[in-house]
């Protein structure tokens, strides 16, 4: 069935603002789960890559589709290429942050995706984000500073770098920005495919990085759930989300998962942050929010 038969009689408003809000809810016991699962970071990566790649592929399959080939061509292309590349990265990165320390300080992190798309668009596209706009991501900085500066004291969390966690945000925030902007700018570029291609290479790294006898550890309800459930379903929903609402809004909606993220792994299994890296990660919340609002209302507001 087609998105456009069912909206036909529906808001197609409202269509879109339950898409990314079922999308981020899907999403946002993710981390939980890869905490239940026990895996080491390169056979966690190995299944999460494999499995979404493929879920990714059969879910575009399902797609009418006017020109299929076209759009398999399309992942030749540099832009495809770059796609496939960030895709790719950002799933390895943000698998080695959650492996690497707190899961509140990577996904602070991760949460400022929105302003590093606004800084991609400032080189890539020419859009000028004025004083307001880079004085923003600065604020933005300073709240995910203060939530790794604390980041050591949080309760039950891997014993690793939390430094080294927040840079795998980072990257993360970065791969999936520039994946968005690339689509943006080139709408030509069939964009799952492309993101089930990167997602699957990344698991092709994983599994080639894991240690014998690591593999088949988990708890297979575990494996299933992220890899073929909570990840593809979850990336669908938001990226389909934007044909019926802006970009802006889906990225506010997406900060949900930095608030309910944390706050399964820290009922499930008791990884608890401190009061200081809370309050760094609201602030975090609060100038995205106004960030995303901000530009929401300039975008609506022009011809």
């Amino acid at each position: 069935m087609r998105f456009s038969n069912f909206t036909s009689n529906y808001n197609p408003a409202v269509f879109g603002i339950l898409l990314a809000l079922l999308g981020v809810l899907i999403l946002t016991p993710d981390t939980l789960v890869m905490r239940l699962s026990g895996l080491e970071r390169w056979p966690l990566m190995g299944w999460r890559g494999i499995l979404m790649g493929a879920t990714l592929f059969f879910i575009w399959r399902l797609f009418p589709s006017q020109d299929r080939l076209q759009e398999l061509r399309s992942l030749g292309s540099w832009q495809g290429i770059l796609v496939v590349i960030a895709f790719g990265l950002n799933s390895i990165t943000f698998t080695l942050g959650i492996a690497e320390t707190s899961v509140i300080v990577v996904l602070t992190a991760v949460a400022l995706m929105p302003l590093v798309a606004a800084m991609l668009s400032f080189f890539m596209l020419g859009e000028k984000q004025g004083w307001l706009g880079w004085l923003t991501i600065m604020l933005a900085m300073l709240g995910v500073v203060i939530v790794v500066m604390d980041g050591g004291n949080a309760l039950g969390q891997p014993q690793g770098s939390v430094w080294l966690g927040a840079a795998y945000g980072l990257v993360t925030a970065f791969g999936l920005a520039l994946t968005f902007t690339v689509t943006r700018k080139y709408p030509a570029l069939s964009i799952l495919p492309a993101c089930a291609l990167g997602s699957f290479l990344s698991g092709v790294v994983g599994f080639a990085l894991s240690a014998d006898g690591t593999i088949f550890i988990a708890p297979i309800w575990t494996i299933m759930v992220m890899g073929m459930l909570i990840l593809p379903l979850s990336f669908t929903c938001l990226g389909i989300a934007p044909r019926y609402i802006s970009s802006a809004i889906v990225s506010l909606m997406m900060l949900l998962e930095m608030v309910i993220g944390p706050f399964w792994v820290w009922l499930g299994i008791g990884e608890r942050p401190t009061a200081t890296m809370i309050g760094g990660s609201l602030f975090v919340l609060c100038v995205l929010m106004f960030h995303v609002v901000r530009t929401s209302r300039m975008s609506s507001s022009q011809p």
